[in-house]
């Protein structure tokens, strides 16, 4: 075989790696990693204050590679703490290495004033099991 026909070989089969049909959304789900070095002050974007009974948006970033999309977070709000867990898809195949964020827009609403917490529960490239971020907010009458 020709090492011009070898080549061509090569590069289609890198081609249909690399545009693999996307995973379906609630299939191969994982916790979104947080941790990836010097991120946990980036996941979490929230306004500083809010009111209450109103809905108001948040952003949560998760982080990897480019065979990582982010598949959305359950939210879980009891009393003035709000614990979110972030979503990934992480697809097989050929990844560029790289360390990308990967945001989700999340609606929250808080049923009382007061000082409000926002948690974060995520993976850590660093160690097993799940790491926290919180950020804090004013919600008011």
């Amino acid at each position: 075989m020709s090492i011009t026909r070898l080549l061509g070989v090569g590069l289609s089969l890198l081609s249909i790696a690399c545009h693999q049909s996307p995973v379906e959304p609630r299939e191969g789900r994982v916790i979104g990693t947080i941790d990836a070095g010097g991120t946990l002050d980036r996941v979490i974007e929230t306004p500083s204050t809010a009111a209450v009974g109103q809905s108001f948006s948040i952003t949560v970033s998760t982080f990897g590679n480019s065979c990582v999309s982010a598949a959305g977070a359950d939210v879980a709000v009891e009393g003035l703490v709000a614990t979110v867990i972030p979503y990934d898809v992480v697809a097989g195949g050929i990844c560029m290495d790289y360390l990308k964020p990967y945001p989700r827009t999340l609606q929250i609403r808080f049923a009382q004033a007061g000082a409000a917490t926002i948690r974060v529960n995520g993976r850590s490239f660093y160690q097993a099991g799940t790491v926290s971020t919180e950020r804090s907010l004013v919600i008011s009458q």
